[in-house]
């Protein structure tokens, strides 16, 4: 059921200068901690065959490429053995398979990938059971774009706070509303994804919301490989085809899902892989440069903040 959420005050910040997100109908931002929402606020939910563990060819070429993302992940964490890494919105598990620790568990609320995870050989939590869960006492909690997605996040760091041992780290990897990325492309951003994304974060608004959770920020990268330079590729395509499609991630990720494939986002997936690569290096240079990227991964703890 959905939520209007048509607020007199920012429910992060409590601050009553609130406007429509960069004139997007449907969006609300607050002007002094930068946070957007939805007007209508509604849970996800993933269908069974969400994941479905077909893999296209597209998918197989990513494979190395995602394998040496996932290795990037995990040096946020530092090089200290982990004995627990727990990573929130696991989906099928394909990260944690990688992750270097004695024990792995996958919090998720898609059945189909919990049934994944598991035929893996990896302990699964529900959303709900992590969210009563106290005391696993993790080296590692991460959110890989998560916290956009969720109705509550302040739930999730709350109950990440209570798994957490004394001096262990959480990851958050969440989208930029304070990017250039998305002042440029609006409703072609690639990491709008209004049927997913309820919430759209700011450095300024995402430490607020980890204060409240009582962390502390120890590092904020503004150079995501992963996120934040496949999202300019995206964002390219979809701005110059006119598509909101997220084609070429679709192939890559999943599959087509049965979305129309345009000429368009044909000749411009393949502009900007080749001839155009340039440019979209040089756009995600200038924003990481700037802090103005369209993704940022973000690593806090609830011990002293580090130099």
């Amino acid at each position: 059921m959905e939520k209007e959420t048509y607020l007199n005050n920012c429910p992060l910040c409590g601050s009553r200068v609130i406007n429509g997100m960069y004139g997007l109908s449907g969006y609300l931002m607050c002007n002094n901690c930068l946070l957007g929402w939805k007007k209508k606020l509604k849970s996800t939910e993933y269908v069974t065959e969400y994941y479905v563990g077909k893999s296209t060819l597209a998918r197989r070429l990513f494979t190395p490429l995602q394998n040496f993302f996932y290795s990037i992940r995990q040096w946020y964490a530092g090089r200290q053995k982990k004995k627990l890494w727990i990573d929130v919105g696991a989906g099928e598990g394909g990260f944690l398979k990688t992750v270097k620790a004695k024990r792995r568990i996958g919090v998720e609320i898609s059945s189909s990938g919990k049934k994944m995870m598991k035929e893996s050989g990896l302990d699964t939590l529900s959303d709900k059971e992590f969210i009563r869960t106290k005391g696993l006492g993790a080296d590692v909690i991460s959110f890989w774009h998560v916290l956009e997605h969720v109705e509550k996040p302040e739930e999730y760091l709350d109950a990440a706070r209570n798994n957490l041992k004394k001096g262990g780290k959480i990851i958050i990897g969440v989208p930029n509303i304070d990017s250039f990325e998305f002042k440029f492309s609006k409703q072609y951003w690639f990491h709008l994804q209004p049927q997913f994304h309820l919430w759209h974060y700011s450095p300024s608004s995402l430490k607020k919301l980890l204060q409240k959770s009582k962390f502390k920020i120890n590092t904020i990268d503004y150079w995501s490989i992963e996120h934040h330079l496949t999202g300019v590729l995206q964002t390219f395509i979809n701005k110059f085809s006119g598509s909101k499609e997220n084609v070429l991630h679709r192939l890559v990720k999943r599959s087509a899902g049965g979305s129309k494939v345009r000429l368009g986002d044909i000749f411009w997936s393949g502009f900007f892989l080749t001839l155009g690569a340039p440019i979209i290096v040089l756009f995600w240079t200038i924003g990481s440069i700037f802090r103005r990227s369209g993704t940022i991964v973000v690593v806090a703890s609830t011990g002293r903040k580090t130099p």
